[in-house]
Parts: structure tokens; C-alpha cells; sequence
């Protein structure tokens, strides 16, 4: 199939779905609004993506556009104004249109509805071609585009350098852990702390993740993993590492970061650690996540209360969530029944 997709500048759903959709054996043509692509991340992220068969990053030339596209992807956020400027050029030549809108739950519900209407002037009758409304951060239970359309949560999967390098996507997506084994960490939470509503989550629970005074541990006979860094000075753990302290952990925080969605509740249940999430993040992965089953759900914000709760956990409870999670792999979490189910809600399979 012919696939171009609209976007201001690449990011990690753009290397997401192209890389899903290359899988699929699909041709993707991606159309960037901002050639300068003045994003610290969007270098690395087009290293892969011009690394990815099937995909390129075309040039913003209308003389090279095929007179018909079968299917359009406008991703319509960061920059909602400036891409959708560039939308008439490509949306006139779609037989259908999938919407990735910006008018999600990141926002308010009245900037989420002013976002939507703006995203449906802009297209006019060409709007008639959307036949995919999805949201990378999930949808309100009514909104505008939800009178016309129906909607999905695009879903999400391992950062990308899991996916593109194959040693790293070996290590990552290896189903070699048994559910039965007791794990010598309890908790981890590896990442940045920025934004700012992602470090009064770990202002709240930082504590917790440090030495007792006294000797006696919060965890018990097992200990914590604690790695925080900041965008300014993003000293992660390397890779490898990172995956050999999920695959030691029980449990790993998930605090949502500069979207409500992030890779990290995929990488934990890859490697067989439950993800901790907010209760209102569920819904945003395709995954089918459930509380006490597969995941830990935050409630209204008490996340300190969530991590202190983990401590009480039986062992039995927590071997049985890994068991949950160990049986999602042939349709959920391994790598090709992931990229499949994307495709699918992309509407290219």
C-alpha cells in the first residue's frame, strides 16, 4: 500500500507506526512540515527511520507526489497550526485518511474540543476521506470528532532503540524469564524526571527508594533501584543495564512524562516487571491492561500510597501478575502481534 504521512517533525510515533507499518511490508513516504527539524530528538530518530525498509523521509515537493495516495496519516500534533498548513497539498490526493488528532486527554476538555475544530476547518470537505480518528493520548468520552467518527488510542511499544537495534531488540523482547522465579528487586524507576508533573511524582516517592536509617529496609529482604537524571544532563543507564534491572524487578514506576503515554509500562511487561501506572492511562497502550492482573493502577494521583502498597504484595501475587503478563505475549507484546494491532487501528492491515 501507499502510506505518506503528514508531520511537523519526526518523534517517537512517527518511528512507531512507520516502523509497524514497514513490518507490514508497506511503503512509507513521510512528508516533514519542519525540514530543520529543530528537536534535539528528531536526529536520532531519523537515523532509524532512514534505516528502516520501506520508509523514507521524502522531500517536501509537491512535483514528486504520486497523483494518488491510498492511504494519508496527519499527525497532527506538536505544532497543530503549522501542519496542518501543509495538509491540503497531500489530503487532496487520499482515497482515506487517518487523523492522529491533538485534541486528546494531554489537554483540557475544552482545548481538546478547540484543537479538534480547528483540525476539522482546516481539512473542509476533504474531511470526508478521514475514516481513522486516533489520539496518542487517548480520547474524552465525548468530544467533537467523536460525533462523526469512531476512535481508537493509537497505541505504543519499546523505545526505538529496542526495536532498531537488534541486539538490543534481542535482549528486550527475549521471552526467557519464568513467571514462577522470586526477583531480587522490588521496585525501580529508571528515567528522567522532567516534566515537572512527572518529579512531584517522584518528589512524593523518592524517599522510599532510599537506605533505612536504622537498617530495617521498606522492601523487605529485596531491595530498591533508583536511576533519576534530568533532560538537561540525560545520563541513563546503559541499555543493557536498563534491561537487566527490569528483568530483576517485581515492580516498575511508570509516572506519565511529556505525554500521558510513554514506552516504559511496554518495556516493564516485556521483561516481565509490572508496570505502576495511573488508573486513567489504562486504556492508552492496546494492551488490555488491568489492575491487580497485568498492572499496578495508580488512584486519583496517591502514588506514594501505590508504592507503599507494593511492599505488602505476596509473593504468589505478584508471580501470578507476571503469569498475566507472560501469557499476553503471542497477541499483545511480542514484536510482530504488536505491529500488527497498529497497523490495524492505523487502518493499513
Amino acid at each position: 500500500m501507499n502510506v505518506w504521512y503528514l508531520v511537523y517533525r519526526t518523534d517517537s510515533l512517527t518511528y512507531t507506526i512507520a516502523k509497524a507499518l514497514s513490518l507490514g511490508g508497506h511503503s512509507v513516504s513521510i512528508w516533514v512540515v519542519n525540514p530543520q527539524r529543530e528537536h534535539g530528538l528528531s536526529a536520532g530518530i531519523d537515523t532509524c527511520l532512514r534505516g528502516t525498509p520501506h520508509v523514507e523521509i521524502a522531500g517536501n515537493s509537491e512535483a514528486a507526489l504520486p497523483p494518488v495516495i491510498d492511504r494519508l496519516i496527519i499527525q497532527v500534533f506538536p505544532r497543530p497550526h503549522e501542519t496542518l498548513q501543509s495538509v491540503d497539498v497531500l489530503a487532496r490526493r487520499a482515497r482515506r485518511i487517518t487523523l492522529i488528532s491533538a485534541g486528546d486527554r494531554s489537554r483540557s476538555w475544552r482545548d481538546a474540543i478547540k484543537l479538534q475544530s480547528l483540525e476539522l476547518r482546516r481539512l473542509g470537505f476533504r474531511g470526508r476521506s478521514i475514516d481513522r480518528v486516533l489520539y496518542k493520548d487517548g480520547h474524552y468520552p465525548f468530544d467533537l470528532l467523536g460525533i462523526f467518527k469512531s476512535r481508537l488510542a493509537v497505541g505504543f511499544d519499546a523505545h526505538s532503540q529496542f526495536i532498531h537495534d537488534e541486539g538490543l531488540y534481542r535482549a528486550m523482547h527475549a521471552r526467557d524469564w519464568d513467571p514462577a522465579s522470586r526477583r531480587p528487586i522490588l521496585a525501580n524507576f529508571l528515567g528522567s524526571q522532567d516534566p515537572d508533573v512527572r518529579k512531584r511524582v517522584l518528589d512524593s516517592v523518592r524517599s522510599l527508594f532510599q537506605p533505612a536509617e536504622h537498617g530495617t529496609s521498606f522492601a523487605g529482604s529485596k531491595s530498591m533501584r533508583w536511576h533519576e537524571y534530568s533532560d538537561a544532563a540525560a545520563i541513563g543507564l546503559d541499555p543493557r543495564e536498563f534491561v537487566k534491572v527490569l528483568s530483576e524487578s517485581d515492580f516498575t514506576l511508570c509516572p506519565r512524562g511529556y505525554s500521558l503515554v510513554t514506552h516504559r509500562p511496554i518495556e516493564a511487561m516485556l521483561r516481565g516487571s509490572v508496570p505502576v501506572l495511573s488508573t486513567n492511562e489504562l486504556d492508552l497502550y492496546g494492551v488490555d491492561l488491568k489492575d491487580g492482573v497485568n498492572c499496578v493502577a495508580v488512584q486519583d494521583g496517591r502514588w506514594r500510597e501505590a508504592v507503599e502498597s507494593l511492599a505488602r504484595f505476596d509473593e504468589s501475587e505478584i508471580t501470578g501478575m507476571r503469569a498475566g503478563i507472560h501469557a499476553m505475549f503471542d497477541d499483545y507484546l511480542n514484536y510482530p502481534a504488536m505491529a500488527k494491532r497498529i497497523r490495524g487501528r492505523v487502518g493499513v492491515d
